[in-house]
């Protein structure tokens, strides 16, 4: 579980960072369409991974009470 927990963790961070770099393309962009899906996926991909690294931290926090 906190192998999980762990790689949650590292996703969140690298899709921030992926979305820091995308946000700041947006004012100057290249190629709108692909930008704005892969703005789209970042962001579904850091809500699943924000939400799922929460929920593991409950349920790891139950386990060791």
């Amino acid at each position: 579980m906190n192998k999980i927990l762990a790689f949650s963790i590292i996703g969140m961070g690298v899709t921030g960072a992926v979305l820091i770099i995308s946000v700041a393309l947006l004012f100057n962009p290249p190629i709108g369409n692909v930008l704005k899906i892969v703005i789209a996926g970042s962001t579904t991909a850091f809500v699943i991974l924000a939400v799922s690294a929460l929920v593991l931290h409950r349920r790891s926090d139950e386990i060791k009470e």
